[in-house]
């Protein structure tokens, strides 16, 4: 070849120059392709492709039909809420009621509401259930009146990622078997120790719509007017306690002298909260102030300025607001060990006009 005919050396390295500069731009385009596959390319790092989820994937197997299992649940306070009632013939009881053939005799039967934290799924909603079980909370109603009647407290406790379990007493709400009878509290201790079990065995039932919810672990047991009579002496009385209960919560109730045992005794330390209406003609206020000072810290009294007896627990009102609020604090703080909680109570608690928290 002549040397007219054979390229430069300038030549030769302006197209090698060039075959490098081609080489190392395939190799970033590639890298920028794969560092977008990666990222689910939105135009923002970190953002999640649309359609994707930001929680960490679950791999599960085949579950039981009610058994769904939508993400974790760390982080959200408000769900929506899902509910069933059922009944409950205690193990090992015996009722004799008046009937017209004299007497009748059979188990002592629970009616018993459950709500819970759920999820929509078509037009039935679905157990929540994430990566953090639930704590239960028992409630048990005043005399001659219903679970039903306090769906304002109920709906909020499980609208804050609570179970509740909330009872109809056999004698002492309506309708009650052979009538209603006030005297039968003396057993009532003992039927929500019954029903805190029966939740606990749904817990761990495959066709329970509890199934797996609730953290066993963390239980709180609250009661209005002779509801809360009924779950004080479950806790504070040695009659009738039930060491399972982590914190109480007391709505206008009194420490019973027909309970044959002692209150308060002594190495025996649940979380109270104390709640009463100023103007209640019921309960008289005297009694939640003697509560509350007997009982050991930590405790605290939330005193409604001008409230009766159900107006806080059955209505929606601003004293039902109060309630709701610093009862959901009382339990994160004490069941969820939220500290930040506990502070809040005190802003909750205190409203000008309608509402002071004491603790101590």
């Amino acid at each position: 070849m002549s040397a007219s005919s054979r390229p430069s050396r300038r030549l030769v390295r302006t197209r090698r120059y060039r075959l490098v500069r081609s080489a190392l731009i395939l190799v970033i385009l590639v890298a920028v392709v794969a560092l977008v596959a990666a990222e689910g390319f939105t135009g923002g790092k970190g953002s999640p492709a649309a359609g994707s989820s930001s929680e960490p994937s679950t791999t599960t197997t085949a579950p039981p039909p009610t058994y769904v299992v939508p993400g974790t649940a760390k982080g959200r306070t408000v769900y929506q809420v899902a509910s069933y009632s059922t009944s409950y013939s205690e193990p090992g009881t015996r009722l004799c009621v008046p009937s017209t053939s004299g007497q009748s005799c059979g188990p002592r039967v629970l009616r018993i509401g459950a709500f819970y934290p759920a999820l929509p799924s078509g037009s039935t909603p679905v157990p929540y259930r994430g990566y953090y079980r639930m704590p239960l909370v028992m409630f048990a109603p005043g005399y001659d009146m219903g679970y039903v009647n306090y769906m304002p407290i109920i709906d909020a406790m499980a609208q804050a990622g609570y179970v509740v379990v909330a009872i109809d007493f056999p004698r002492t709400s309506p309708p009650a078997e052979g009538g209603l009878d006030e005297a039968d509290i003396l057993n009532q201790p003992a039927d929500v120790s019954a029903a805190v079990s029966w939740a606990l065995a749904a817990n761990t039932d495959s066709a329970s719509p509890l199934y797996e919810l609730i953290d066993p672990s963390e239980i709180a047991v609250t009661g209005q007017s002779d509801g809360g009579d009924t779950v004080l002496a479950m806790t504070y009385n040695t009659c009738c306690r039930d060491s399972r209960p982590k914190a109480v919560v007391v709505f206008s109730g009194a420490e019973l002298s027909t309970f044959p045992g002692t209150y308060f005794p002594a190495g025996v330390s649940v979380p109270m909260l104390v709640i009463q209406g100023s103007a209640d003609p019921i309960n008289p206020p005297a009694a939640s102030q003697q509560i509350y000072a007997q009982a050991p810290s930590p405790k605290y009294l939330l005193w409604l300025q001008g409230a009766d007896h159900l107006i806080a627990y059955t209505q929606q009102s601003g004293y039902e607001a109060v309630v709701a609020a610093v009862t959901t604090d009382f339990l994160n703080g004490y069941l969820k060990a939220d500290s930040q909680a506990l502070s809040a109570m005190s802003q909750a608690g205190n409203v000008a006009g309608v509402s002071t928290l004491q603790s101590g």
